[in-house]
């Protein structure tokens, strides 16, 4: 199963309610194959279509296909700072094949 983090929630709720998003969208999370090997992964509010998986994460509905869930078991969706500065929804997934897991700020 997907894992989302509180910073992910917090973002998706955020979102849901200043764009007046209707209750009944979830969150979905799409994987297509990248040109180098790797995923992409496409995340939305939409609709829960005949073969979703739904996850409840605290109030957020999280939608995956159920054909992309073992490409998903273990992968964390995350709301983090990147280099540039800017915040971002991103999705950490060991299953991919092209993965580095996130270097840790060294403390001084």
């Amino acid at each position: 199963m997907i894992i989302v983090t509180e910073n992910a929630l917090n973002f998706i709720r955020h979102s849901a309610e200043s764009g007046a998003i209707e209750e009944e969208l979830g969150l979905r999370v799409a994987i297509k194959e990248a040109s180098d090997g790797g995923y992409d992964y496409g995340i939305g509010f939409d609709e829960k279509r005949e073969k979703d998986l739904e996850f409840k994460f605290d109030g957020v509905t999280v939608l995956i296909n159920e054909e992309l869930q073992e490409y998903l078991e273990d992968a964390t969706l995350d709301y983090v700072e990147l280099e540039d500065g800017q915040m971002s929804l991103i999705v950490l997934n060991p299953n991919d094949p092209t993965y580095e897991p996130p270097k840790r700020k060294k403390k001084h």
